[in-house]
């Protein structure tokens, strides 16, 4: 059997400069045997600031790239971490894809942010790109691998499930201060609101803790899925006027609102035939009077 190649070093190129690429430098400082180096978005001024970031931080060496076809072609990164707007992605995978599929370049795989797409003909599209061009490919969620997941997990299935058997129901909620760029607050750009933006998190978080250890995420099968998508909060009168001074007069909730919250339950069916469900209430970003956190 022929071993794998395996990289001394994972190169890494970024696609994407804004606040979420500075959160993966910040990242990936306690990640051995990998390197931030490439950068490349649309604003010179940002992927460039960016490159230098990284290699202030002697994440690097690491240089920013003039187009997202140079990077990718270049031979100097071995991944793409896709950190773009959710509008670009199916963009962005079609020109990963061409390049590799020219034989060009060194990209073996690539991340994508959450969410993976706006929609689920986007979300097959990317992944049928990836595939198509052989790439390995994952989703770049970072909640299960918390501290706080693992060792409850850990406590649920090795003290609770020995005397209890398996866990039936996961509950999982989360809020931010976020989004942090007008784009994200546009229903058409982003794909909707809390249900795709903050919901990904809290299903796949109460997925692991329902997976027994050691097997597969794919013992757990999904078989029922359901949301109720409302407004809390960002239409009111009082804070579409702060919505707009924050992010400009594009983002009108007063005439086009994306949902603040989305509760929703998945039903699962695992190899045993057991029925664990996860109930999820992304409220998305409320606090203030009326929205306690």
């Amino acid at each position: 059997m022929t071993q794998p190649n395996i990289l001394p070093t994972l190169r890494i190129g970024l696609q994407g400069s804004g606040f979420i690429a500075n959160f993966h430098l910040q990242a990936l400082r306690g990640v051995r045997n990998a390197q931030v180096a490439g950068v490349y978005s649309p604003t010179q001024a940002h992927r460039e600031a960016l490159a230098a970031k990284a290699n202030e931080l002697e994440l690097g060496p690491c240089r920013a790239f003039d187009s997202l076809e140079d990077m990718v072609a270049s031979g100097e990164v071995d991944a793409i971490w896709i950190l773009g707007p959710n509008d670009t992605r199916v963009e962005t995978m079609r020109t990963i894809s061409r390049v590799v599929r020219e034989g060009r370049g060194s990209v073996r795989a690539v991340a994508c942010e959450k969410p993976l797409a706006r929609n689920l003909a986007e979300a097959r599209e990317v992944l049928r790109l990836a595939e198509e061009a052989g790439l390995n490919h994952g989703y770049l969620e970072n909640q299960v691998f918390s501290t706080a997941v693992l060792r409850g997990k850990d406590i649920i299935w090795r003290r609770g499930a020995s005397i209890a058997g398996r866990p039936y129901l996961a509950r999982a909620s989360e809020e931010h201060s976020g989004p942090h760029k007008p784009w994200f607050w546009l229903g058409h750009k982003q794909g909707g609101g809390v249900l795709s933006d903050m919901m990904c998190h809290s299903v796949e978080v109460a997925r692991f803790l329902l997976t027994e250890p050691g097997k597969d995420r794919s013992s757990l099968r999904l078989v029922s899925a359901n949301a109720t998508v409302a407004n809390l909060k960002w239409t009111r009168p009082e804070y579409v006027e702060r919505l707009k001074q924050m992010m400009g007069p594009e983002v009108d909730y007063s005439r086009r609102p994306a949902e603040d919250f989305a509760p929703g339950s998945r039903g699962l069916e695992d190899d045993q035939g057991k029925t664990p469900r996860i109930r999820c209430w992304p409220p998305g970003p409320t606090s203030g009077p009326g929205f306690p956190s």
